[in-house]
């Protein structure tokens, strides 16, 4: 299994039957996928499911980039 990439941006458009999804990596590595509605819509459950954690624990590297990525 290959390293973790650091998300430095994404994409979602409408296309016939769900949705395009491209995240692009802080190494310029692009990667799009299919997704229908449903699957949105579980990620959408999962991801405000980390975001309502009383307390996220960032590793170094996350840090870095998040501080990177807001300034």
């Amino acid at each position: 299994m290959s390293s973790l990439k650091i998300l430095a941006g994404t994409r979602t458009i409408e296309v016939p039957g769900g949705y395009e999804l491209t995240l692009e990596a802080d190494d310029g590595q692009i990667f799009s996928v299919f997704a229908t509605e449903n699957q949105i819509n579980d990620l959408a459950e999962d991801l405000l499911d980390f975001l309502d954690e009383d307390e996220v624990e960032f590793t170094p590297e996350q840090e870095v980039a998040s501080q990177e990525t807001s300034s």
